[in-house]
């Protein structure tokens, strides 16, 4: 089958010929339509972050994907070849033509829903989801501040939240202010025009920090006593948690069919929808690391350059269409 590799930390992506996976008792064969492009992707690919993101050369990028059911395990009942689904992969693999992965961790695709756009949804949407109602414990007439709210995950948060009857007031640039309105954001502040810590007069229950840094020290001001910031870039002080009568904590992911199953009945429903930015061949992943790599400062040889560099990306996530 083809698949994208990379052979070394920092080096550049490969596109050729690898041996099919074979599964076991309890995992299904998916062949791949499309595959979603993450920031972790690179972060991972770099090696800067090897000593707790560590990855086993010659590595298959993807942490989720869309696609068929090819072949199931003799212990899996839950699906059958020829089912759509889409899902995650804690071990990555899914930049190929297929994939091995455990039953429990995949879903039924979205009836309502390409592959493409099936593709983008469950890590971003998994995220927002644990970040606001497992670990910010967020209920219907609270108000929550998301930092971040135009990126993938933030733009999930947005709808959740708006969704469960919440408040959300969400931090952007001005440009993204009428998306996150169309989206559920019951108030956008302009980073770059005001400090939200000035502009809000009342506190709110839950924080969302994807963006870190000073944004997140800042953030302790805004929060009422008794409220919850949930990171999930860096971690939390505990010495301002207590300092002031918060809880604090770094969220880490942890996907779940169950989990993936419960969401995917909310784009049916017309309740979130997905945004795709940019869909790009297999073959021409290269190109779409690129597109994000700005973002991410350090990731060798991946800086934007040229006349489009400085353009802002459309909303939602760049998936990979796998032939």
């Amino acid at each position: 089958m083809k698949a994208v590799r990379l052979l070394e930390y920092g080096g550049q992506l490969v596109f050729n010929d690898v041996a099919r996976p074979t599964i076991a008792r309890d995992e299904i064969l998916v062949k791949i339509k499309s595959t979603a492009v993450n920031h972790l992707d690179l972060v991972e690919a770099s090696g800067t972050a090897r000593q707790i993101l560590p990855i086993d050369l010659p590595w298959i990028p993807g942490h989720e994907f869309s696609g068929v059911v090819e072949q199931t395990g003799s212990d899996v009942a839950a699906c059958a070849p020829g089912d759509a689904v889409f899902g995650t992969t804690t071990g990555m693999g899914a930049y190929a033509e297929y994939l091995a992965v455990k039953a429990a961790a995949i879903a039924r695709k979205p009836s309502n829903l390409s592959f493409e756009e099936a593709a983008s949804v469950p890590v971003a949407s998994q995220t927002a989801f644990e970040g606001i109602f497992t670990h910010g414990h967020l209920e219907k007439g609270q108000t929550i501040l998301i930092h971040g709210g135009a990126g993938a995950v933030g733009a999930y948060a947005v709808q959740l939240a708006s969704h469960a009857g919440a408040t959300v007031i969400a931090t952007v640039s001005g440009d993204d202010e009428a998306y996150l309105n169309s989206i559920g954001a019951s108030r956008v502040i302009d980073y770059r025009e005001a400090q939200f810590e000035k502009v809000l007069r009342e506190k709110v229950d839950v924080v969302f920090d994807l963006i870190g840094g000073d944004t997140q020290k800042r953030s302790f001001l805004v929060l009422k006593e008794g409220g919850h910031l949930v990171a999930a870039t860096q971690p939390v002080s505990q010495e301002e948690t207590a300092r002031h009568r918060v809880s604090g904590a770094m969220m880490r992911l942890a996907p779940s069919g169950e989990g993936l199953g419960r969401i995917a009945r909310l784009p049916e429903e017309g309740t979130i929808r997905p945004d795709v930015a940019t869909v790009y061949a297999l073959e021409d992943v290269a190109q779409a690391w690129k597109d994000i790599a700005g973002n991410l400062p350090g990731v060798h040889g991946m800086s934007p350059s040229g006349p489009g560099a400085a353009r802002r990306r459309p909303h939602g996530k760049i998936v990979l269409r796998v032939a």
